[in-house]
């Protein structure tokens, strides 16, 4: 909000309008209402990255420090689909999404009324969405999302513009997306509609009058919170990523990491010929190499990109806190750089239903960011498969020299009875 307005003494008043943001209607009830409402402030569902979109202004080029960690490949994925469904609403009634709240700034704008951005971080959102949800509500999400692409145009002809403002049938789907995911209806819905009521009431406490443009989702939540502020929960509690302290990937890495040292060192104990250990090792490190530099180049990376991923991959196997892809991405940087229009030519490209698909895959990877994110998933995958592999395939050929598994199990078995005698001995 800029500046120059001016508090009243009183406390002030807030007005919730809610909309669909693919709603021609919508943009007409804004303005009207701002146009007779004439309030000090509009306050309006967006944060500062989507307001600098939706007025057309260059985003900054992404950090690539956002994009190479974590579960961001499967973050990225989910926030375009996401994107991608609410585009082709868009196209399916006409209409730019988010024009209701650009509705809201240019009529406020020309009237001389002020701005208030009141939406929390939208990357701070995801990442908060992402992480309260569980496993396998993370699979079907994205299973369901992407099955959906062929077919959403379809679909979309069965829906009423009505609906999407319509009490019953919003508080209807946030009751369905609830069952499917409480953690992700939370961070998405509810954990929002207290962070906007939050500016919402400092707004009024300084005497402001305001109109709230929000979705129609969030209306009757923020009212709840505008009427009884004393159950708003802590600001600080709704800001930030939370961690959570369970992890299936990781404990999967630390226990693959475990298994990967206790057994070369308990073959060693066994007193293993050093050979067949150094046979093991340039294995196990080549195949990783060779399936990461493989998927990795196929997936558009320049050699060095792809030769840095399959250098590292074996290291990063054993290690759950690291990804042969964040390398290969740090690498790849160097070529390119990352945008958040890409997403937008991401889903223009989708919406070419006249395509070949390959001709389509051919543009995709085309696009630095998604060319990018591929590079890292792709790396990373040809790690997981190598990996795999060399438990049950190379390994067992290579342990013909010593008996087979049946061998190597014996040696593990001997490597941990020398190596409890060691123990034993030092307080004996």
């Amino acid at each position: 909000m800029s500046e120059s307005a001016e508090p009243s003494p009183a406390e002030g008043s807030v007005r919730v309008v809610g909309t669909a943001h693919v709603s021609a209607d919508s943009v007409a009830e804004v303005e009207q209402v701002i146009d007779d409402e004439r309030p000090d402030v509009v306050a309006v569902e967006l944060d500062e990255g989507r307001y600098r979109q939706l007025k057309g202004e260059t985003p900054d080029n992404l950090d690539a420090s956002d994009l190479l960690h974590g579960n961001t490949v499967f973050q990225f994925l989910a926030y375009w689909l996401l994107s991608y469904i609410q585009t082709r609403m868009g196209e399916r009634f006409d209409i730019k999404p988010g024009a209701d709240m650009m509705a809201a700034v240019e009529t406020a704008e020309s009237l001389g009324i002020n701005v208030a951005l009141v939406d929390r971080d939208i990357q701070v959102t995801i990442q908060r969405f992402w992480a309260r949800m569980t496993f396998f509500e993370k699979l079907r999400m994205l299973w369901q999302l992407t099955v959906g692409l062929a077919g959403f145009g379809d679909e979309a002809e069965d829906i009423d513009m009505d609906d999407l403002t319509n009490a019953d049938v919003v508080t209807a789907m946030m009751a369905e997306f609830r069952r499917f995911s409480p953690g992700g209806a939370e961070a998405l819905i509810d954990e929002r509609d207290a962070f906007i009521a939050h500016r919402l009431v400092a707004l009024r406490e300084q005497g402001f009058d305001v109109v709230a443009i929000v979705g129609a989702g969030h209306r009757a939540g923020i009212l709840g919170y505008l009427e009884n502020p004393a159950t708003l929960p802590p600001m600080q509690s709704l800001v930030g990523v939370q961690k959570k302290r369970f992890s299936v990937y990781k404990a999967f890495g630390y226990l693959f990491t475990l298994g990967f040292l206790v057994f070369f060192i308990l073959l060693a104990m066994a007193g293993a010929r050093n050979g067949f250990l150094l046979s093991l090792f340039v294995a196990f490190f080549l195949i990783n190499g060779i399936f990461s530099f493989t998927l990795a180049k196929l997936a558009g990376a320049h050699w060095s990109s792809a030769t840095v991923g399959g250098a590292v991959a074996w290291m990063t196997s054993v290690n759950p806190l690291l990804a042969p892809g964040w390398f290969s991405g740090y690498v790849e940087l160097r070529y390119t750089s990352v945008n958040i229009t890409d997403i937008g030519k991401l889903n223009d490209i989708l919406s070419d239903e006249d395509s070949p698909m390959g001709e389509l895959w051919s543009r995709m990877k085309a696009v630095p960011l998604f060319r990018l994110i591929l590079i890292v998933a792709m790396t990373n995958i040809g790690s997981m498969i190598a990996s795999v592999l060399f438990a049950f395939v190379v390994l067992p050929y290579m342990a013909a020299d010593v008996g087979g598994i049946d061998g190597v199990a014996r040696l593990m078995v001997q490597g941990a009875e020398n190596s409890a005698d060691l123990i034993l001995r030092q307080f004996t």
